[in-house]
């Protein structure tokens, strides 16, 4: 009963979290990655092609052979039956299991994708779990209308056929038309890394840092450490920049320019000298062990509606109060959904304080669950 119950906490949290970001936008404009991988799998060629990709991974990562009659019966399903299957493994009628494991973490949709400017980055999971999710998401690029016509940046198509490198989009953060920062870490490798590294350049970026993270789970993605939240402002967690926090627990900063240049450890001075200063709001409101607490519940992953307007989760009590006193309004999800369009409209800063005690336990925040296709100028 408890597990059911979470799983409705779940589906609760990201319904809300989901109103949130539609009443900006409107329906027309949100979009789910179940609903489009349903769309995509209304084409039968893409069906089929899927499937002979799942097939692939069951065989190379599981040494499991997915019988003709699973292959049938996937292509054969409908849509939403056929998404069910690949997400949940099992056949979505008699619950029999199809395929070697789930995929939970499909709702975190910056995983396997990120943007920069107009280039959709597909990235390039490390671990065999999420190989199906790189799958997937690379089919949904590739043949949803919203996607498919935009430029495309294939991590692993950057690097050697069997190369032990991996790269996902928490790690993909644009600071600005000219800088973007790449985390490498325990799900970012230095090869991937140097390999977008080198395709940005090439698509007009002028500085491309990385930021070495810390080898911790805490450190998942660069994002569970430093999020933008305003043309000037920055939220983080304090210790991982600190030159006093002993050297495993910080990050370092280099130059992906083919020197490795190290440029220390504060990524908001090393910003600010390639001119984009930023103002450091500390998760946890600065108490050491309320800022590591609140850091593990994704206290430093907002996500921005626009400068200014952030997603955060509310059980992160200290990292709200240090936006507040920052000039950050805390509105309660359903106030902002009344008043969307006026306080989008207007020049108050405010955080949306959503519910995520379930959706936290996953260690993925507001960012890690949204990915802005396009952004209004």
């Amino acid at each position: 009963l408890g597990c059911v119950d979470e799983v409705f906490q779940v589906t609760a949290e990201h319904a809300g979290l989901f109103d949130v970001i539609q009443a900006v936008v409107g329906p027309r404009h949100c979009h789910d990655l179940r609903r489009m991988l349903q769309r995509i799998l209304l084409q039968p060629a893409v069906c089929q092609h899927i499937v002979a990709g799942v097939a692939e991974q069951e065989q190379r990562l599981c040494g499991r052979t997915l019988a003709q009659r699973d292959r049938d019966l996937l292509t054969g399903l409908p849509p939403d039956l056929a998404a069910e299957a690949l997400l949940s493994g099992c056949d979505p009628e008699s619950g029999r299991q199809l395929l070697a494991w789930p995929m939970p973490n499909w709702l975190f949709a910056r995983d396997c994708f990120a943007l920069a400017g107009q280039s959709v980055i597909l990235g390039h999971p490390r671990h065999p779990a999420r190989q199906r999710d790189g799958l997937l998401a690379r089919a949904i690029v590739r043949h949803h209308r919203v996607l498919r016509d935009a430029d495309h940046i294939d991590v692993a198509q950057l690097l050697p056929p069997g190369a032990d490198a991996w790269l996902e989009g928490g790690d993909v953060l644009i600071v600005s038309k000219e800088i973007a920062l790449i985390g490498i870490g325990i799900r970012t490798s230095a090869s991937a890394a140097a390999a977008l590294a080198g395709a940005l350049r090439q698509r007009g970026f002028s500085h491309v840092l990385g930021v070495h993270l810390p080898r911790t789970r805490a450190a998942m993605h660069l994002d569970t450490l430093f999020t933008l939240i305003d043309e000037d402002a920055c939220l983080l967690y304090a210790a991982a920049f600190s030159a006093d926090s002993p050297a495993e627990e910080r990050v370092e900063v280099v130059a992906l320019d083919g020197s490795d240049r190290a440029l220390g450890c504060d990524l908001p001075a090393i910003l600010g000298r390639l001119g984009r200063p930023l103002r450091a709001v500390a998760c946890g409101d600065g108490d050491p062990v309320l800022a590591a607490r609140e850091q593990w519940t994704d206290g430093a992953n907002a996500f921005c509606l626009g400068p200014g307007r952030i997603l955060l989760y509310a059980r992160n009590k200290g990292t709200l109060r240090a936006l507040n006193r920052a000039g950050f309004e805390i509105l309660h999800p359903a106030e902002f959904i009344r008043n969307a369009h006026l306080l989008m409209a207007g020049k108050r800063r405010f955080v949306v304080a959503v519910s995520g005690f379930e959706l936290s336990r996953g260690r993925g925040g507001p960012r890690c669950l949204t990915l802005p296709v396009r952004r209004a100028r």
